[in-house]
């Protein structure tokens, strides 16, 4: 077997935007992609409870639907000034 191939290698072989290490970038990035999935979630939601008003047979998906979409709004520290 390959010696090179098998061996263990450190944070200093590896450029510096593979390096493990705590600068904290990741963190960051996972940050954003969470808050942007949250708020492709608020926007699907609206989306949903708009298209669902008229519609009676929607009315329980509908509320569970307002309540998600409000927990995320109070995650994402962000305040509406119409109620849906």
């Amino acid at each position: 077997m390959n010696d090179q191939v098998t061996r263990p290698i450190s944070d200093s072989e590896l450029p510096d935007s593979m390096a493990g290490g705590a600068e904290g970038s990741s963190l960051l990035v996972d940050s954003a992609i969470s808050h942007c999935e949250k708020l492709m979630r608020v926007m699907k939601l609206e989306e949903w409870i708009n298209g669902a008003r008229d519609n009676p047979i929607l009315a329980s998906a509908s509320r569970r639907w307002q309540e998600e979409h409000a927990q995320l709004l109070t995650e994402l520290h962000l305040e509406r000034g119409r109620a849906l």
